[in-house]
């Protein structure tokens, strides 16, 4: 509706009720009425646009309170943030130059105790390659971890990986000697030295015929006057023994260096497997005779030794014989020799049956150790040899 027609039906409706009334008083009056009309519809709209922005503000500030408060349920709780790694010195080792580096978080101690259970187990089924993946993990995880360095380390020898095994005894040495028994162990490994290679008399001729010099192999550790150039073993047939075998060992003398032969001490070691989870000393038959003339290293730079381990054919349990009645030198093995049977009977060795597993053979000069080696190598981390030569 228009106000032009508004304004015609006022006329109408007033000029029914007011028809004495003068045409200016009817225009005042339609006037006023309109006016409180208009202001009337103001009020109304004045009071519904408040009634409605106090409610939309209402509802804006209980919005907010309750994102607010989902907000706040929602977000999570900072972590402490951890503490800053402390730079460390890794102090310089043979074959390892001085570096600075921080210090991995070590991983949970259930992990990598799980690891070296597991690599563990797959290297005593002779599983070697799962051995050394999980034993890489755990080193991953946990760089300081002694134990499962070793094992890497022992894995590796076992494998004839020499070249490997030093340098993971040199990763455990280089974490000092607060990691215990096992820094002296990774000292051991690292001081007597660790076959390289194969056999040692073909990669001499072969050094010589490149003329390179034989201590260039590492025959002579660094540090000693004697290594250990030559062991071989190897069965020999004899009807009366059960078991015959002949180990030969050189023994070479750093060259230009004075010697007193009077001063070396050659030990070597046969040890037994029993009921098939006992390592002990033999006591199977022991003789000793040098191959080369003198054994005084005048004349010649390597002294060769012959060990011979002898087993007879038994129907029976045998006394064995004690660990102190073992010629563990020439020396001994002489001294024996001429009392001819006046040594009275042994104690008797451990029950079962004995089963030949391996050999130790030792160096010392002057009473120092010089060089070590064993097969299988794990006998080293069963009887580690002394560095001083025992009385």
């Amino acid at each position: 509706m228009t106000l032009g027609t508004a304004l015609a039906t006022n006329r109408r409706v007033f000029a029914v009720f007011l028809p004495n009334v003068s045409r200016e008083q009817k225009t005042f009056t339609v006037a006023m009425a309109l006016l409180g009309t208009v202001a009337a519809m103001q009020i109304l709209a004045a009071l519904y646009l408040y009634t409605r922005q106090k409610r939309e503000a209402a509802a804006v500030v209980m919005r907010s309170a309750v994102e607010t408060r989902l907000l706040s349920s929602a977000q999570p709780t900072p972590a402490a943030t951890p503490a800053a790694t402390v730079p460390v010195i890794v102090s310089a080792a043979p074959g390892v130059p001085q570096t600075t580096a921080r210090r991995a978080e070590p991983a949970p101690a259930s992990v990598t105790t799980a690891l070296l259970q597991m690599a563990k187990g797959f290297r005593g089924r002779g599983d070697t390659t799962n051995a050394i993946a999980k034993l890489q993990q755990a080193t991953a995880l946990d760089p300081g971890n002694a134990e499962a360095l070793a094992e890497l380390a022992m894995t590796y020898e076992s494998m004839q990986l020499f070249n490997r095994s030093n340098e993971v005894w040199r990763r455990l040495q280089a974490l000092g000697a607060g990691v215990g028994p096992l820094y002296e162990l990774a000292d051991l490994k690292l001081r007597v030295g660790v076959p390289t290679g194969g056999n040692t008399v073909t990669a001499e001729a072969a050094s010589a015929a490149a003329g390179v010099h034989p201590d260039d192999l590492g025959v002579i550790p660094e540090g000693s006057t004697f290594g250990i150039s030559e062991v071989t073993l190897k069965p020999e047939k004899d009807p009366d023994a059960e078991t015959r075998l002949l180990l030969r060992v050189g023994v070479k003398a750093r060259p230009d260096t004075p010697i007193d032969h009077t001063k070396v001490k050659l030990q070597v070691f046969f040890y037994d497997m029993v009921n098939n989870d006992q390592v002990v000393l033999t006591d199977a038959d022991v003789s000793y005779e040098w191959v080369t003339p003198g054994h005084d290293w005048a004349e010649t730079g390597t002294e060769v030794l012959d060990v011979t381990y002898y087993r007879s054919k038994q129907t029976g349990a045998t006394p064995g014989i004690a660990l102190a009645d073992v010629p563990d030198s020439v020396e001994k093995a002489t001294k024996q020799k001429k009392r001819k049977g006046v040594q009275e009977a042994p104690p008797p060795a451990e029950s079962g049956p004995h089963q030949y597993l391996g050999y130790i053979v030792r160096v010392y000069y002057k009473d120092q150790l010089q060089a070590v080696r064993a097969e299988p190598t794990r006998l080293l981390n069963l009887f580690p040899p002394p560095f001083t030569a025992p009385p």
